[in-house]
């Protein structure tokens, strides 16, 4: 639920005309709750020795933050400027 809160906030970020910054900022908070979500997952995989693709998987989940906050906050300016 909080995941779509900070997409929501973002797409509002957006349609308020704020600076750009609020996409960085629901990118980390995208990723930072995914990374709670997941958090047991990414210990045991890390003591049985697959760091590398836990690490893998951590930069894939902050370019897909990435992406959808860049959407939601596009879509919010769309919204705005129509």
């Amino acid at each position: 639920m909080l995941t779509y809160l900070a997409i929501l906030t973002c797409t509002f970020a957006g349609y308020a005309g704020a600076a750009p910054l609020s996409i960085g900022l629901a990118a980390v908070a995208l990723a930072a709750l995914s990374y709670a979500e997941h958090a047991r997952l990414y210990r045991q995989a890390d003591e049985l020795g697959l760091g590398d693709v836990v690490e893998g998987v951590l930069w894939r989940s902050l370019l897909n933050s990435v992406v959808a906050a860049a959407a939601s906050y596009g879509l919010g300016t769309l919204l705005r400027l129509a």
